[in-house]
Parts: structure tokens; sequence; C-alpha cells
């Protein structure tokens, strides 16, 4: 589990978690059943406080992201294939969505954006 917090962003830390954490279990960098460290453990190597750790970890759960149980801690919830591919769908829907917004607030055509989304695709064929 990787995660990589950047103060400059404007994001609050418990979100850019949230993301990093998400985007780690639909990549399927975090599989299913992958035990994930103590809230606490996880604010240490970060450097932050518990509060915004907890608060990514609670929406991870309510979101079914992860579970947690008693004795056991917390894990990556199995989660079926269609389930992750409407996930990672819904997921990238949002990051264009808002991503058209900007580029229409600029003026930016739908023709001009699909050009450049298919100029920026063929420039990164490896995923991140």
């Amino acid at each position: 589990m990787d995660i990589v917090l950047s103060p400059s962003s404007g994001k609050p830390i418990y979100l850019q978690i949230y993301e990093q954490i998400t985007a780690q279990i639909l990549s399927g960098k975090i599989e299913p059943g992958t035990r994930l460290p103590p809230i606490r453990t996880v604010a240490l190597n970060l450097r932050v406080s518990v509060i915004p750790v907890k608060q990514a970890w609670e929406q991870l759960e309510r979101e079914g992201f992860i579970t947690t149980s008693a004795g056991r801690g917390t894990s990556v919830a199995p989660l079926a294939g269609h389930e992750i591919r409407t996930r990672r769908s819904d997921a990238a829907v949002g990051i264009l969505v808002r991503d058209i917004a900007a580029c229409r607030a600029i003026g930016v055509s739908r023709d001009e954006i699909v050009e450049i989304v298919n100029q920026a695709f063929n420039r990164n064929t490896e995923p991140e």
C-alpha cells in the first residue's frame, strides 16, 4: 500500500488517502483479502493525525471497499469482477466529468476534447 500525500493539492488528507487506496484496490495493486495496517500505524507512517486516516477508513468501509472485524483487523473486501469494473468505470466517469467541465470553461469544444483525449491516451500507453 503506497500513499503519497501532497499538502499543496488542496484536497483534504483523508480524501487523498481514500482516493489512493481506492485506486489501488480497483487496479488490483491491493488484492481482496489483503490486511491493511492499523489506523495508528498508517497515521504514524504518513506523519499525520489519526483522524484523517480514520475518516478515510470509515469512507472505504461505507462504500464496501474494506471490512473491519474485532480481533481480525481491517482487510480489503472481496469484490466481484463486475463490481470492480463498474466501480472503476464510475470513478473514470467522475474524473472525466470534472476535466471536461474544466475544458469547456476555457472554450474547448467536444470534438477538440475527444481529439485531445485520444492524443493523451496515445502518449500514455502505460497505466500509472
